[in-house]
């Protein structure tokens, strides 16, 4: 009987490792030794199921009951082993499978830490300058850019130009000055463009300087705390939890965003880091293009709060602006947006985006050309 308890035990205490370790390590090598703890609780499972209700002569009704509990057991262990190799982005990478999207698709990094191929060396360098939505957030692959699209194209005849793309996740547009200027005097390199791209996270920087920040994103207090447990400890439940978008996630930083960009102090700060880059470009005569990103799933919401405000911002300063709010205002949602959970832009409008800037770069190209004859 002591041999018995020590197993049940053991498992026990196997099923708290099992539930505890994505809190810490959700992927990378911790996965595989997961998945060897998830059959190790399995193996000692049938050991004690055969022990304790095959091998021994127990009322029928309790057999058969102990009989489904074991199958249902043993299928969320499949389903749970199952789902740690299914990866799904997450706008905010709140969830288990988007920490194993991450860790699968978030490459190649270069050696200046960007997701991004090391840049060749050229004498027309073009800098995509941006958060997650230039450097791909929900994008399996680097080629469905709208930055790598650009840099096909116009290398299609002969290579050229330097394509570099200089984003990362999170980066306010302060930040991406600041990190654009780094590259620039690291590489001692005069780029020729720059095409910017906003969102309405921009702000953040400007909103923190004047007291604004956002606390992060929290459940509910009053969430069922065993519950929590579970969901966040289980990739199959977190994945099946996760499906649908999740309000208390979204609308707090919503009404955050929009009591930032509804502060004049914090709006005229933040304005004065977008001036950074329009002063930089003008100063050294380089084209900028800005592409102003919507929250696709909410485009008036979007243009109410932030997206008409600043194109009539950067476009009264002479920056060319592409409004991904009208351009893709025809679009059903689902066709915008990465998935229900990550409203980054999709492949589609990455490509619709490019086409827009090498229509604007023709433009450009053919305008200083005509100069140049005359």
């Amino acid at each position: 009987m002591s041999k018995i308890l020590l197993k049940i035990l053991t498992n026990m205490l196997l099923l708290v490792s099992v539930f505890i370790l994505p809190s810490f390590y959700p992927a990378g090598p911790a996965v595989y030794f997961r998945l060897f703890l998830l059959t190790v609780i399995l193996i000692l499972s049938v050991n004690l199921f055969k022990v304790l209700f095959i091998d021994r002569n127990i009322p029928k009704i309790i057999a058969n009951t102990a009989t489904v509990c074991m199958a249902v057991f043993v299928t969320f262990i499949v389903l749970e082993a199952a789902f740690m190799f299914i990866p799904r982005s997450h706008s905010a990478d709140y969830t288990l499978a988007s920490k194993l999207w991450y860790a699968k698709y978030w490459k190649p990094i270069n050696s200046m830490g960007f997701r991004d191929k090391e840049p060749a060396k050229s004498n027309h360098v073009i800098l995509f300058v941006g958060d997650s939505f230039t450097a791909g957030h929900g994008l399996k692959s680097v080629d469905e850019r709208f930055s790598d699209i650009v840099a096909k194209k116009l290398n299609k005849k002969k290579n050229d130009f330097t394509v570099m793309n200089i984003a990362k996740p999170n980066l306010d547009s302060r930040e991406e000055y600041d990190t654009m200027m780094h590259v620039l005097y690291l590489n001692r390199i005069k780029p020729e463009k720059i095409i910017l791209q906003y969102c309405g996270n921009d702000i953040e920087g400007a909103a923190a300087r004047h007291g604004l920040i956002f606390e992060g994103f929290k459940p509910p207090s009053d969430m069922n705390r065993f519950l929590l447990l579970v969901g966040s400890g289980s990739y199959f439940f977190n994945y099946v939890y996760f499906l649908f978008p999740r309000e208390y996630l979204g609308i707090p930083y919503l009404t955050y965003l929009d009591t930032a960009y509804k502060n004049n102090k914090v709006l005229s700060d933040h304005k004065k880091d977008l001036m950074l880059f329009i002063d930089y470009a003008r100063k050294n005569s380089i084209q900028i293009i800005a592409v102003v990103f919507p929250f696709l799933a909410d485009l008036a919401m979007s243009d109410a709060m932030y997206v008409n405000d600043i194109t009539g911002f950067l476009e009264s300063n002479g920056t060319n602006v592409i409004n991904v709010s009208s351009l893709t205002a025809n679009m059903p949602i689902p066709e915008r947006i990465v998935n229900k959970n990550d409203g980054h832009a999709s492949a589609k409008v990455n490509r619709m985006v490019a086409v827009e800037i090498l229509k604007i770069m023709d433009g450009q190209n053919e305008s200083h050309s005509s100069l140049s004859e005359r």
